[in-house]
């Protein structure tokens, strides 16, 4: 009940920003826009794993942003809120995997999750405050609808550095961009406990991020290539729970092209962060996305994928994560997800696990 209050609480909060920019005519109105999102999921390890069983995750987020520009402010300034509300089932009590087979899989809470100004200069850009990491660094736009963590957060750093920024947490932090010609450079320091930004953040360690990115075209598609490196610094009486002083490199590869109508994708991603205080020494994921497979379902789309997770002292050498899912639009903003996924000896310990996963999910903006 809790989270279902929360979410009527924010729907009530974002109808009447949207009301209000309908009826505003003042440029500072005319500079704010809104987004929310809303997800509910049940999750049933059919076999192997720990025991069989289903459990439920269900997640809200929405948020505000001003633009000084368009508010008639001054050039090129942006200020951004969201809230993130997360239900959570804990579907690895019974899958025992590593790598985490569902995304909305997260500290059960009511947060604020980004609070930050950016302001862009040209071809470059700085943000201050509240952010979540992985929203710029280490991202594959690709894999975005695949369930399994791995694809969106390399689980080098994830399993390794349980402090990270990323969802769902984010951290006091600054970082800056500039793109020009095709290359896009990116620096980043954030504090070290994201699971407690505000407590005194940087008294608990801090994770360095750099990375470089190049896109182009290369036949009759469009690439993307990513190479980036972090290092954590966190001090010892907090190593147990945030993750070891330790560092690490991930690369990650996308193309997109057409044929017959559709849209199709396919991504590379590699990690690796061989210090021997990591249980999580290499990992490797690909996979395939195709969009518009029927011409009368054209925002369908349907992905396979891989995800293979190196560990350290395991009785296998590996966990194996094999994922294949169809997301299919429902209405306006509404969508329905089921996924398949197959878990080769998840934490290198236990039986090979399947499990189902049926989403439903909203998107407004």
């Amino acid at each position: 009940m809790r989270i279902v209050r929360m979410t009527a609480k924010i729907c009530a909060a974002f109808l009447a920003v949207a009301v209000l920019q309908k009826m505003a005519s003042a440029n500072t109105l005319k500079g704010i826009s809104w987004n929310f999102q809303m997800g509910l999921e049940g999750i049933d390890n059919f076999s192997g794993g720990i025991q069989q069983g289903a459990v439920g995750n269900a997640t809200e987020e929405g948020g505000l942003a001003l633009n000084t520009g368009k508010a008639g402010l001054w050039a090129g300034g942006k200020f951004a809120f969201e809230f993130l509300g997360i239900q959570n089932g804990n579907p690895e009590n019974y899958v025992g995997d590593l790598q985490g087979v569902s995304a909305y899989t997260g500290l059960s809470r009511g947060a604020v999750y980004k609070l930050y100004y950016r302001q862009a200069f040209g071809h470059a850009n700085v943000r201050a405050g509240l952010i979540s990491a992985n929203d710029y660094f280490d991202s594959t736009g690709l894999a975005s609808q695949f369930l399994n963590v791995s694809y969106g957060f390399t689980p080098t750093i994830g399993v390794n550095v349980p402090g990270a920024s990323s969802y769902p947490y984010s951290s006091l932090g600054i970082m800056a961009a500039y793109a020009a010609s095709g290359w896009t450079g990116m620096a980043g320091v954030f504090g070290g406990d994201a699971i407690h930004p505000f407590r005194t953040p940087f008294d608990r360690g801090s994770m360095e991020w750099l990375e470089l990115d190049r896109a182009g075209h290369l036949g009759d598609g469009k690439y993307v290539v990513k190479l980036g490196g972090w290092e954590n610094q966190q001090k010892r009486p907090y190593q147990a729970t945030l993750g070891n002083s330790t560092s690490g490199l991930y690369s990650i590869g996308e193309y997109r092209w057409k044929n017959g109508g559709r849209d199709w994708g396919a991504f590379l991603e590699f990690g690796a962060a061989p210090d021997p205080v990591n249980a999580l020494p290499w990992y490797l994921g690909a996979g395939v996305r195709v969009k518009h497979l029927w011409a009368s379902r054209p925002q369908d789309s349907i992905g396979i994928g891989m995800a293979r997770a190196w560990l350290r002292g395991a009785s296998y050498a590996a966990e194996t994560d094999l994922e294949t899912y169809y997301s299919a639009k429902l209405a306006s903003h509404l969508y329905l997800q089921p996924d398949l996924q197959y878990v080769v000896h998840p934490s290198g310990t236990y039986p090979d696990a399947l499990v189902g996963i049926l989403r439903l999910y909203a998107n407004f903006s």
